[in-house]
């Protein structure tokens, strides 16, 4: 059968003791008094600031404006830096300030006449849309009625100080072109004597280059070269025919005597037929018989030694002439280059100046030119009279706002209500936060394994009856937890730690790696190995507990031996007054309060909010007593059920020590 514990109410003073029922309303309570004084408070004074603020009116006309060229040149395509120049122009001093004299003038009836730097705030210009040459002249104010007119009264400055001064550029570029075309005639004149004389001076007679005497002659000379060198290519050509022809073997004559040569041939021919006719039909004595057929072998004999010497006269005539004319046709290259030598200097020179007569013929050109475009810029600045137009057009005029563009009163308005309500309840954390104090609150109600503990009216008589509340009969280092011990957090451990001497740093390090306080008393030298990295406890609870690296680096500072004297009668006092300087070096609030169960429960609790199952919560911490654990069981979390190899064992106040 399980052992429940039963359940105890102690009732400390019950005079104290409120009921639920004797609890304030809810719109009684201090806190929505302070929220609701604040609250109205506040949106009161915002949103009469808010609504006595005055409107701010806007009357605007948009312009278009072409870029700033020249004052008799078309315009050209949008220029980026348009807007910001006219936006000088329009706000300039000067434009200002005439157009302040105009306004006071007009509203004399004003009571405060208006100033140039409230001007300046007024008025304002801004370019329309992207790439464009709108812009748009802005009046902010509160008289909306006044607006429009001081909108007009600055066009009209505007369009006047632009026609004057398209007036003054206009006279000033006529003048100034005018002297322009008196100065390139000038130069044309001069320019046109210089090319004369300087024509007569080099034997210039046309304009043409190839048309006068030096490149003409030149000329002729090159095509008489080119002719020479084909008629002496053609004649090595012919010799070199004739030499191989002959080389060859083949007939070389004449042409006046290839007749003749054909002549003697063809009888040649006709006589050996003969001869061949009468072999075949004669034998050889019969023809030496008679006289007609037997002097025909003579002759064919003396025809061939013709023949033969025609054809040795022939080779040699052909040969003589072909010589002949390669060696006339070389001399005549010869000759024209020598004249092609001789006259190069002459021609070169001639170029030169021609060269020279080109280049002042195209500054004369260069110059008519200009004086021509001279003149037409003069004659479209004469006939467009550009200063009768301001480049200025009003797309849209200043009209009287009926809606001001500020301020957003409805908007404004909820933003006030927003910010008082917020104020409000930060009011009423700033008084809870200011009323706080550090001192254990009487008024909390415990519940400690069935336990309920009801405030108490007089603290003394609580703590006089807490003390005569008898413990529960059990060790005193397991004695069930009470209102009087406090889970110290990792942050105020750490403090303690960083404020403890190297004895107090080892207690702690003992307590938060899972030993209680009777363990840390007896721990000796042999129960810490350094080379397995595990501490033994013998007594009460047989277990080996991880020695972690903070811990470890502790103890070699003192040789791996504790500071304190262990199986000493005095050593529970002695860790009892090192924790307590500890405590109160730390500066932490009720120090006496932190003692070596403080750190050790807190240690616990550690272990339980990871989820540590309860059953393996003793082989770290030691055996409990069931009351004990009962008591720890409201630190349970939703996701408890881990194993105590799946937790971390090593306490987030011992991290980064070294």
């Amino acid at each position: 059968m399980e052992d429940f514990q039963p359940n105890v109410n102690i009732i400390t003073d019950p005079g104290g003791y409120q009921p639920r029922s004797g609890k304030l309303a809810w719109y009684k309570t201090p806190r929505f008094l302070i929220f609701i004084l604040t609250f109205s408070l506040a949106t009161a004074i915002s949103l009469i600031y808010c609504y006595s603020r005055p409107a701010l009116y806007r009357s605007s006309a948009t312009l278009l404006t072409s870029a700033m060229t020249a004052i008799d040149a078309p315009s050209t395509n949008i220029d980026p830096q348009q807007a910001a120049i006219e936006r000088e122009v329009l706000l300039g001093h000067e434009l200002l300030s005439k157009i302040l004299t105009s306004v006071n003038q007009a509203e004399s009836d004003r009571l405060t006449p208006l100033t140039l730097p409230e001007l300046q705030h007024i008025l304002s210009v801004v370019r329309v849309g992207g790439e464009t040459h709108l812009i748009e002249l802005r009046a902010d104010g509160q008289d909306r009625t006044f607006l429009p007119k001081l909108i007009n009264a600055w066009i009209k400055s505007y369009f006047e100080a632009r026609e004057k001064e398209v007036n003054t550029r206009t006279t000033e570029t006529t003048h100034i072109i005018e002297d322009e075309l008196s100065g390139i005639s000038s130069q044309i004149n001069t320019k046109r004597k210089d090319l004369v004389q300087f024509r007569k001076n080099n034997n210039i007679l046309s304009i043409g280059r190839d048309e006068n005497a030096a490149l003409a002659r030149l000329n002729g000379i090159n095509d008489s070269l080119n002719r020479a060198i084909e008629a002496e290519t053609k004649a090595k050509t012919n010799l070199d025919a004739i030499k191989q022809a002959i080389a060859d073997g083949q007939p070389v004559v004449p042409t006046q005597d290839q007749g003749a040569l054909q002549d003697l041939e063809k009888r040649r021919q006709e006589l050996r037929e003969k001869q061949d006719k009468l072999l075949r039909q004669f034998t050889q004595s019969y023809i030496d018989l008679q006289p007609s057929l037997k002097v025909i072998p003579e002759q064919i004999k003396k025809i061939e030694l013709e023949i033969i010497k025609k054809l040795d006269y022939g080779k040699k005539i052909v040969l003589t002439e072909a010589l002949k004319d390669y060696a006339a046709a070389k001399e005549t290259v010869k000759q024209i280059s020598a004249d092609l030598e001789e006259h190069k200097s002459t021609a070169a020179e001639f170029t030169t100046q021609f060269a020279k007569h080109e280049t002042l013929k195209t500054d004369l050109e260069s110059l008519e030119k200009l004086y021509r475009e001279t003149q037409e810029r003069l004659v479209q600045l004469q006939s467009n009279h550009t200063e009768k137009y301001p480049q200025v057009t009003v797309i849209n005029s200043a009209f009287e706002p009926e809606v001001p563009i500020s301020p957003n009163y409805t908007r404004d308005a909820l933003i006030s209500v927003a910010g008082s309500f917020l104020l409000g309840l930060f009011m009423v954390w700033l008084v809870d936060f200011l009323n706080r104090t550090d001192e254990p609150q009487a008024s909390s109600t415990v519940t400690l394994s069935g336990i309920h503990m009801y405030p108490t009216a007089n603290t003394q008589i609580g703590a006089l009856q807490t003390q005569q509340i008898k413990p529960i009969a059990q060790d005193q280092l397991q004695a069930l937890p009470n209102n009087s011990i406090r889970e110290l957090s990792s942050h105020e451990l750490r403090v303690i730690f960083n404020n403890a001497s190297l004895k107090g740093k080892q207690l702690i390090a003992c307590l938060l790696s899972g030993l209680s306080p009777t363990e840390v008393g007896s721990l000796t030298y042999n129960q810490i190995d350094f080379n397995a990295n595990t501490i033994s406890v013998n007594l009460p609870s047989i277990r080996v507990l991880p020695l972690h690296s903070p811990v470890k680096a502790l103890f070699a500072e003192s040789g791996g031996h504790p500071l304190w004297s262990s199986n000493s009668l005095a050593v529970a006092n002695e860790i009892r007054v090192c924790l307590l300087c500890a405590a109160i070096d730390s500066g932490l609030p009720h120090p006496a309060e932190i003692n070596a169960e403080t750190i050790y429960y807190s240690y616990i609790i550690y272990l339980i909010r990871q989820g540590i199952l309860l059953n393996e919560l003793e082989t770290i911490v030691g055996q409990l007593a069931p009351a004990i654990l009962m008591s720890f069981s409201i630190y349970t979390p939703s996701h408890r059920g881990l194993h105590a190899n799946e937790v971390e064992l090593l306490h987030p106040a011992l991290v980064g020590v070294s």
